[in-house]
């Protein structure tokens, strides 16, 4: 059978009054000795258990040992407060460390959680406008000089990898399609591409390396 923490403190206090009634037996008896290494043997027992459980048991015991009735006379009253307070000392130092481990385990949640987003693979930007702005902005991107000149195809494809267009995922056929869609209209640019096109402009103003 499993024993408790009352079946400890029970034979805690049983130890404690029989101190008490063999004291004349016993001469020179160090009470605070004998008690304080009988209460050890509970303080071994909250240890052991699992920490999520520790606290509410270092409680119990505060309330056992007010409640005891084995702590009958002068000296054994100043023994009980010593206890108390090696029990609070307990409690407050595992309440620091609970908090410490806390914190850490937030601090380690929270580095992990964004090395996953940084390193997810399908984390794309999503691009609220239409596809063919987007890709009139990729290659306005390429005509200022902001962007390394490469293959038409290429363009599409990096593309398709690193946006989505109001969360759908994009093609780069379709791309394409954009593209020659908006090339078939009127000056040759998708809706709002004036836009694109000044906004593309203001950030060459910025930057006086581009050509």
């Amino acid at each position: 059978m499993t024993k408790t923490l009352k079946d400890y403190f029970k034979e805690f206090e049983d130890k404690v009054a029989g101190i008490e009634g063999n004291k004349g037996l016993w001469p020179g008896v160090n009470l605070r000795y004998h008690i304080c290494k009988s209460f050890s043997l509970i303080k071994r027992f909250i240890q052991t258990q699992p920490l999520e459980n520790q606290r509410d048991l270092w409680v119990t015991i505060i309330n056992l040992l007010n409640d005891s009735k084995a702590f009958n006379n002068e000296e054994k009253e100043e023994i009980r407060g010593e206890l108390l307070e090696s029990v609070s000392i307990e409690l407050e130092d595992l309440n620091k460390y609970m908090i410490r481990l806390q914190l850490h385990t937030q601090k380690t949640t929270t580095v992990k959680g964004n090395a996953k987003k940084a390193n997810k693979p399908d984390a794309k930007f999503n691009w609220q406008g239409t596809q063919a702005q987007l890709v009139y902005l990729i290659e306005q991107l390429y005509k200022q000089g902001f962007l390394s000149p490469i293959s038409q195809a290429e363009k599409h494809r990096l593309t398709a990898q690193h946006f989505t267009v109001k969360g759908e995922s994009l093609n780069p056929r379709n791309l394409a399609k954009a593209k020659q869609s908006y090339l078939n209209n009127k000056g040759g640019k998708p809706k709002r591409g004036e836009e694109i096109e000044q906004i593309v402009s203001a950030a060459k103003k910025q930057n006086p390396r581009q050509p």
